[in-house]
């Protein structure tokens, strides 16, 4: 395989769970009236379909996949994924390692969720993405850590590999000190990290220099976001969506590209379309949709949709 450099830049991979805005849209006689009946969807063009289906993978996320393979493949020890709030890095975690386990059976791939971890918590929660199973509440820090690693031992004594997705990573010291735990094993496992741009100032310094990989999730570009939306109607057998290309334009003006954001603006002006009766999405509808949604107290405050209140990935 060819050399990967140690830093890239990447296009965003984005999927949600249906926001399910559309549980009802009060009109006249038919009060049980939903937006998806009014647009004749058979469900929301942005969520993830019963089959699995629905990730966005445009762009070159394929390369990103390729890099982040070869971070493992290589048996290199520790991968970054950088990006704003938003953007699609717990996804991005979950598509490779369905991508992975798709290709490695031999391989284990854990994604732990670390946000708002504590030293109590951090061992708990990489303890249950290893085994699956949830430790009883009152089991002791230390004894969480022996379990874990006797899970590496024992995977590794018959010849399975450990990839360790933690997500949510942060600045979040105790966390890096559970990393730092880890590292010392002598056993074979790799290791990939999610964070803010934000974090890296926090991050303690061995961190970064021993980090193999960088991979940064951007946010999106006006093309990048065009081809989301033609994506995501394609998947509810709709060949012309109903944004018009002004509105997508405003979509991603007013979501800044961070995809969560222009998911929620997208699925809400869905729904106000719906209301007022609108044959499209227009770029007025939109900028109604984000000022609806906007507290306005002598100045406009955040909208809604700001990270600290969200749990997309």
């Amino acid at each position: 395989m060819s050399y990967v450099p140690r830093s890239m830049k990447v296009v965003s991979i984005f999927a949600v769970d249906s926001l399910h805005a559309g549980s009802g849209v009060k009109n006249g006689k038919d009060s049980n009236m939903s937006y998806l009946r009014y647009w004749k969807l058979p469900r929301s063009p942005f969520s993830i379909s019963p089959t699995g289906k629905g990730v966005f993978t445009g762009g070159t996320i394929e390369e990103a996949l390729a890099r982040s393979d070869f971070l493992v493949t290589q048996e290199k020890r520790l991968g970054l994924v950088i990006g704003p709030s938003g953007v699609g890095k717990s996804t991005f975690l979950q598509h490779f390692a369905k991508f992975r386990n798709a290709r490695q059976p031999s391989e284990k791939l854990a994604v732990v969720d670390l946000r708002c971890a504590d030293r109590e918590t951090v061992p708990a929660r990489i303890l249950s993405g290893l085994s699956g199973l949830q430790d009883e509440p009152n089991t002791m820090m230390q004894d969480c850590w022996s379990k874990i690693h006797d899970h590496l031992f024992a995977q590794s004594a018959i010849g399975h590999r450990t990839v360790l997705l933690l997500d949510n990573v942060g600045a979040n010291d105790e966390v890096y000190q559970a990393i730092s735990q880890l590292w010392c094993s002598p056993i074979r496992w790799s290791m990939l990290l999610t964070l803010d741009d934000e974090s890296l100032v926090g991050m303690p310094r061995w961190v970064l220099d021993h980090s193999d990989l960088k991979i940064e999730l951007p946010s999106w570009d006006l093309g990048q976001t065009a081809d989301y939306f033609e994506f995501a109607f394609r998947q509810v057998g709709v060949d012309d969506g109903f944004f018009n290309g002004q509105a997508i334009t405003r979509v991603q003006e007013m979501g800044d590209g961070i995809p969560r954001k222009i998911v929620q603006i997208a699925e809400l002006a869905l729904v106000a379309g719906a209301v007022r009766h609108a044959s499209k999405v227009t770029s007025e509808l939109v900028d109604q949709v984000c000022d609806e949604f906007t507290v306005s107290v002598g100045v406009k405050n955040s909208p809604f949709w700001e990270p600290q209140t969200l749990n997309a990935g």
